[in-house]
């Protein structure tokens, strides 16, 4: 790996940043999680003319340059200039002419104070001819004072399928999918990316039967093979089927990171292996769902015993970890069963007479399901052969 070091003028850097030839990454890095007062004292810090720590920057070969280390300094460095934050003249030491610059934004400041924070200089390197994990290894090694997750981590590491889920959850998110109005928590974190790549690494295996934990993810992110293209499209076609039914609910649906990658999952297999499936199928599941929880009956009353029971059990492993193999899949099973018993959808691998004996003895709804899970592999091939990270 070699870098090339530099002294750039922040308005050069935010220049670039607004001409679009420097990514800071906002929707796939760790998210601006610096808060208000981070941010202001780091203009305090420009203001002054002190030292502001480097920023690190890959150059892929196509010439495209992305920020590895120094996210939140430059959106901060970018948001000032845009006007979307002020000045705190009373931090600490006390200098009378920041604190006559007290609530003022960029396009205020005396013309001689702007000059100076436009030439303020910012160490840059930049990272080139590097090898496939050495930008990874550099920003664990510049972030350990940081509590970074799993998915933070695995941004760094520059290949295919990392690049193949930033693009999925770009186009989840412009499709209207992705957005906290729609699934009821955001991507701070990282949290879309991570949900995107478990399902990935489900899909290319090819079972729900398998752990998924943090080394599996990190072990397909640095494959040099990337998730083949069957797997990719079919995260495109479960998160288009998972968007039409949200959109057929009248009330907002909040799901956590293990329902999400659990409707993902299905609304890729189930269609493939059962025939479409009912359009409001999330809808009514999630209107049951409350109702049982708040002790009521369902919806379809003539089929009450099964359907509280198969609820109950999925709300029971709605909160567990994503990663818990026999949550995702009871709550896999839960969907199916639900769908198969509300709206006559097909059975698979004799679940019709798992329902059967549910209705028969609903207080061994958690034993009936587990011998259910074990004696017919549920989960074990979804639509196509496993294959091995």
């Amino acid at each position: 790996m070699k870098l090339a070091k530099s002294d750039l003028q922040i308005e050069t850097i935010v220049t670039r940043i607004n001409a679009g030839e420097l990514d800071l990454q906002p929707d796939f890095q760790r998210g601006e999680i610096w808060d208000k007062k981070r941010r202001q004292r780091l203009i305090d810090t420009i203001l002054r003319e002190w030292y502001v720590p480097g920023v690190h920057i890959v150059k892929n070969p196509e010439g495209e340059e992305v920020v590895l280390d120094g996210q939140q300094r430059l959106a901060a460095i970018r948001d000032f200039f845009d006007d979307k934050m002020t000045i705190d003249g009373s931090i600490e030491p006390h200098d009378d002419l920041i604190a006559s610059l007290d609530g003022l934004n960029y396009s205020e400041l005396p013309p001689a104070i702007k000059k100076a924070v436009n030439r303020f200089a910012l160490p840059t390197l930049t990272l080139y001819d590097y090898g496939p994990e050495e930008p990874n290894e550099l920003f664990f090694r510049l972030n350990q004072s940081y509590n970074l997750t799993p998915s933070e981590k695995r941004n760094a590491l520059h290949g295919k399928p990392r690049d193949q889920v930033k693009q999925l959850v770009d186009e989840l998110t412009d499709s209207g999918l992705l957005h906290s109005t729609r699934i009821g928590f955001t991507n701070g974190r990282l949290a879309y990316d991570d949900i995107v790549a478990r399902t990935c690494v489900a899909l290319e295996r090819g079972t729900l039967r398998q752990h998924i934990n943090n080394n599996v993810v990190e072990q397909f992110y640095r494959k040099a093979a990337p998730f083949s293209g069957e797997t990719v499209e079919g995260v495109r076609k479960s998160g288009a089927e998972l968007l039409q039914q949200i959109e057929q609910s009248e009330e907002r649906i909040k799901f956590n990171k293990g329902t999400l990658q659990t409707w993902l999952s299905f609304c890729y297999w189930a269609p493939v292996t059962s025939g479409e499936l009912p359009p409001r199928l999330l809808a009514q599941f999630e209107m049951d769902r409350a109702l049982v929880k708040k002790g009521m009956q369902p919806i379809n009353r003539d089929k009450s015993g099964a359907v509280i029971e198969i609820l109950r059990l999925y709300d029971d492993r709605a909160s567990y970890r994503v990663t818990d193999v026999s949550s995702v899949l009871i709550r896999d099973l839960a969907v199916h069963l639900y769908s198969e018993t509300v709206f006559e959808t097909p059975p698979r691998q004799g679940s019709d007479e798992l329902i059967m004996r549910l209705n028969n003895d609903l207080g061994s709804a958690q034993t009936l399901v587990t011998e259910y899970l074990n004696r017919s592999q549920w989960g074990e091939q979804l639509v196509k052969p496993k294959v091995e990270p």
